[in-house]
C-alpha cells in the first residue's frame, strides 16, 4: 500500500485528536437497544385522542409513526462517528471474496435489489430485532432497487426495477437514472467474474449450479435463468447480496476498487478515505428512499458518517466514556463499570447470536467420533454449567446457535426444557456415564484427539474436562488464514474449534454435503432430504420455520457438533443517539444499513459534550 507509514502516522494523530478534542464518533460496529427509551404503543381505543403532533412535558416533539407508536419526531443533521478495529479491505464487492464481511461500508453508498424492512423492526411491528447478519427472512424483506419479483416457472426469476432512482451525481455517471440494464450488468458481473464469491464459491459455475443467462427484458425488467434446484436459494442471494455498481465506472476503470471512483445509489456518498485511519461519507441529497415509519421524511437524517479505525480496545472504550463515541458494545465487566460511573448512558443486554463450537469430522470411519456413543460421551464430559458460572461469571446462555433466541427465530426455536430428555442430557455433567459410553464404543482407556484452532478460548477447560474421562486433547494452534484455508471443505484431520453463527442456519450450510461450511463433513440422509424440500420452499416462511423447528432437536440429538455456552453482551449508547433500538443489519449481511434511519439530537449532544457536530 503506497505511503503506508505516512497514513499510519496520520491515523494515530487523528485518533489522538478525537480523544482530546470535542470531535464525535460512535459505535464500533453498530449495536444497541433501548430498554428505557422513548417509545409508547398507542392503544386503539386511545388513538382518536392522539393528534399528529403532540408536545409532551419535557418539550419533545412527539409524533405517532405508521406502526401506531408515539415517538420523538426525527430531526435532520449531525455527523455519526463509527469505529472499526481494522480497515476495510476494498470498495468493490465483486473482487472481494465473501465481500459482505470485508466491505460492509458499501451499505452506506450502494443499494441491492432487496433489503430488510425497517418497519418490521422494534420501532415498528417488532417482528425483527435486526441484530443478526447473514440470514435472509423472506417475510421481513422489502424491495430496494427492485419493487417486486416473480417466478413464472421453476427456472426463471424476474425482477421489476424501481423507477426514479438516480446514481450519485459524480462522474462518469453524473446522476443518471438507474435501470434494468444496470441491474443485469451487475448480476452478470457477480456470477460470471472469475473468483467471485457467488459464481466460484457459493453457486459453483463449474458444477452447473449458477445462472444460465441474465438479461434486461426492457428498461425496467430483469430476467435470470437458473437451474431449477437452486432457483429459490439463488433468488435471495441475487436479491440481497449484490451491491449495484455503476457500469460506467467498471467500463472506464476495470473495477471499482479505487475509493475515488465509488459511485452508487445509496444514502451516502464516499468523499474521503485515509487508509488505516478513516472513511468519510456525506449525505446524498438525491437519495430516493423515504422512512417507512415516517413516510413524509426523506432519508437519510444524518449529514454524514465518519468511520474511524481504532485498533486498540482500551482507546475506543476511553473515547466512549468521554462521549466521543456514540455507542459501544461491551462485556459484563465493562458494562457494570460504565453503568456505575455514567448514569446517563442507555443500555440493553443482548442475546448471543453465535456459539463456539467443536466440529468433529465424520468422513473418516477410523475416527472415534463417527460413533454416536463417543459423541455423546464427549458432551457428557463437559460441565457446561460450570463454564457459565466460573468462566463467564453467570453472564452466558447454555444454548444459542444455530437458532438464536431473537424475534426472527421465535417460531422455530425450542427452549432447552422442551427438548427430548436425551438432548437435555447433553448439557448436564455426567462424567461416569461418559466413561461408560466410551467403554461400550470400544475405548475403555479413552483415546487421543487433535483439534485445530486459531484461538484457544475454552479449549484448556475442555482439555482438562475430557482428560478426566480418558480423552487426551492435543491443541493444534495455527494462524487464522491457515485455519480458514484448512477448514473450508473440511480439510483438517480430526476436530476444529471455531464458531457457529445463527445467521447461516436458514441455508442448512452446516449440514449439507456440498457446503463449504459443513466443517464436520456431515452426510446425513435425512438432512439431505430436508435440504431438497428447503430449496423448494425457501420463500415460504411457514414451511421453512416448521422444518427447522423439527430439524433442530434431531440435529442436537445426533451430536455431530458440540455447541458451547455463549456470553451475553451489552449495547450501550449516549442518549443523544435517537431512532436506534439495537439494529445492526437491516437485511442480509447489511451492516451499517441502520444509519440510513437513525438520527442525532445535536442540541442534546452539544449540551452534554460541548460538541457542535
Amino acid at each position: 500500500m503506497p505511503k503506508r507509514i505516512v497514513w499510519l502516522a496520520l491515523s494515530c494523530l487523528m485518533v489522538a485528536a478525537l480523544l482530546v478534542t470535542s470531535c464525535g464518533e460512535a459505535a464500533t460496529e453498530e449495536e444497541e437497544d433501548v430498554t428505557n427509551g422513548e417509545e409508547e404503543v398507542i392503544d386503539e381505543d386511545e388513538e382518536e385522542e392522539i393528534t399528529e403532533e403532540e408536545e409532551v412535558g419535557d418539550g419533545k416533539d412527539m409524533v405517532v409513526n405508521t406502526a401506531g407508536k408515539l415517538v420523538e419526531r426525527p430531526r435532520y443533521g449531525g455527523i455519526y462517528y463509527a469505529r472499526r478495529s481494522s480497515d476495510f479491505r476494498g470498495w468493490d464487492d465483486i473482487i472481494q471474496v465473501s465481500s459482505q464481511y470485508a466491505i460492509p461500508q458499501l451499505n452506506l453508498t450502494h443499494n441491492e435489489l432487496y433489503t430488510g424492512d425497517w418497519a418490521k423492526g422494534s420501532q415498528g411491528t417488532g417482528e425483527a430485532s435486526w441484530t443478526i447478519s447473514g440470514t435472509y427472512f423472506p417475510h421481513l424483506q422489502v424491495g430496494s432497487l427492485a419493487t417486486s419479483w416473480e417466478l413464472p416457472d421453476n427456472e426463471t426469476i424476474i425482477w421489476h426495477i424501481r423507477q426514479g432512482v438516480r446514481w450519485h451525481d459524480k462522474p462518469p455517471v453524473n446522476g443518471r437514472e438507474f435501470n434494468a440494464h444496470d441491474a443485469a450488468f451487475n448480476l452478470n458481473r457477480s456470477f460470471f467474474t472469475p473468483g467471485s464469491f457467488l459464481g466460484d464459491i457459493n453457486f459453483r459455475q463449474d458444477k452447473g449450479m449458477g445462472p444460465t443467462s441474465i438479461k434486461a427484458l426492457d428498461d425496467w425488467t430483469v430476467e435470470m435463468k437458473v437451474p431449477p434446484e437452486v432457483q429459490m436459494v439463488m433468488l435471495f442471494d441475487a436479491s440481497d447480496y449484490i451491491f449495484m455498481q455503476a457500469p460506467e465506472v467498471i467500463e472506464q476503470y476495470g473495477d471499482a476498487s479505487d475509493w475515488e471512483v465509488s459511485v452508487g445509489t445509496g444514502p451516502f456518498m464516499l468523499t474521503d478515505y485515509v487508509p488505516v485511519s478513516s472513511s468519510t461519507f456525506e449525505r446524498n441529497p438525491n437519495y430516493w428512499m423515504k422512512n417507512p415509519l415516517h413516510p413524509e421524511d426523506q432519508l437519510p437524517y444524518l449529514d454524514g458518517v465518519t468511520i474511524l479505525v481504532i485498533p486498540d480496545t482500551a482507546t475506543s472504550l476511553a473515547a466512549f466514556r468521554t462521549g466521543k463515541l456514540e455507542t459501544r458494545t461491551v462485556d459484563d465487566a465493562d458494562w457494570q463499570s460504565l453503568v456505575k460511573n455514567y448514569p446517563d448512558l442507555l443500555w440493553d443486554r443482548e442475546t448471543p447470536m453465535s456459539a463456539t463450537t467443536i466440529y468433529m469430522k465424520q468422513d473418516n470411519p477410523d475416527l472415534p467420533q463417527t460413533d454416536i456413543r463417543v459423541r455423546k460421551a464427549l458432551y457428557y464430559a463437559i460441565d457446561h454449567q460450570s463454564i457459565i458460572d466460573d468462566y463467564y461469571f453467570g453472564e452466558a446462555m447454555m444454548i444459542t446457535a444455530p437458532v438464536p433466541d431473537i424475534a426472527e427465530f421465535s417460531s422455530m426455536r425450542t427452549p432447552l426444557e422442551e427438548y427430548p430428555e436425551e438432548v437435555q442430557k447433553h448439557y448436564v455433567y455426567y462424567p461416569e456415564e461418559a466413561r461408560q459410553l466410551l467403554a461400550e464404543a470400544g475405548y475403555p482407556d479413552g483415546f487421543e484427539a487433535t483439534i485445530l484452532t486459531s484461538s484457544e478460548g475454552l479449549l484448556p477447560i475442555i482439555k482438562d474436562m475430557w482428560n478426566k474421562v480418558g480423552v487426551t486433547l492435543n491443541i493444534d494452534m495455527r494462524t487464522s488464514p491457515v485455519v480458514n484455508t484448512m477448514v473450508i471443505g473440511g480439510r483438517f484431520e480430526d476436530m476444529y474449534y471455531g464458531g457457529t453463527s445463527g445467521s447461516i442456519v436458514l441455508k442448512l450450510h452446516y449440514w449439507r454435503p456440498e457446503s463449504y461450511l459443513n466443517y464436520s463433513q456431515i452426510d446425513d440422509e435425512v438432512f439431505n432430504e430436508w435440504y431438497k424440500e428447503f430449496k423448494e420452499n425457501v420463500h415460504n416462511w411457514d414451511v421453512v420455520s416448521g422444518m427447522l423447528k423439527e430439524m433442530e432437536p434431531r440435529m442436537r440429538g445426533l451430536a455431530y457438533d458440540i455447541y458451547l455456552p455463549a456470553q451475553y453482551y451489552y449495547f450501550m449508547w449516549w442518549p443523544w443517539l435517537k431512532g436506534w433500538y439495537g439494529e445492526t443489519t437491516i437485511g442480509y449481511w447489511n451492516s451499517y444499513s441502520q444509519m440510513n434511519y437513525l438520527w442525532i439530537d445535536t442540541d442534546l449532544r452539544k449540551e452534554m459534550t460541548g460538541r457542535e457536530k
